[in-house]
């Protein structure tokens, strides 16, 4: 199977090349969404005063059903599995990737001397990954 690391919108560019490769070599794709739970960590940031695990991820199904809608009528050829797990998107991916083909991940690079690295997730997989790896790049 062919892994995919699936953040929301943002990931299109990821997603048309993981369904691209998927489709090219006859294998399924998993999509793989991870989310942390709300912190009060960042400045002006604040959690909900009632958190529910199970709200939280039925909303983030949500993100990621809405996110492969698309791609999957596009590619009807291949057989996706979606997940949704909580915690960081780094350990679910290499989790994911054990047996995998292929992990495709997306980096939004921020412009300028930025732009020419790595977010945090992609350099975590490219280094820890059971499988190859591909960075796709967001266009903006």
């Amino acid at each position: 199977r062919v892994v995919v690391g699936v953040e929301g919108p943002s990931s299109a560019e990821a997603l048309e090349f993981a369904f691209s490769e998927a489709s090219f070599r006859k294998v399924g794709l998993t999509a793989v969404h991870a989310w942390n739970s709300p912190s009060l960590d960042a400045p002006g940031v604040g959690a909900p005063i009632s958190f529910s695990s199970d709200e939280v991820t039925d909303e983030e199904l949500r993100v990621l059903a809405e996110s492969l809608g698309g791609f999957r009528e596009r590619f009807p050829d291949v057989d996706v599995r979606q997940y949704v797990m909580h915690g960081s998107p780094a350990p679910a991916l290499v989790t994911a990737s054990a047996g995998a083909l292929l992990l495709v991940v997306g980096s939004r690079g921020r412009g300028g001397f930025r732009a020419l690295l790595l977010g945090s997730t992609s350099h975590a997989v490219l280094h820890h990954a059971y499988c190859p790896v591909a960075v796709v790049r967001t266009a903006k």
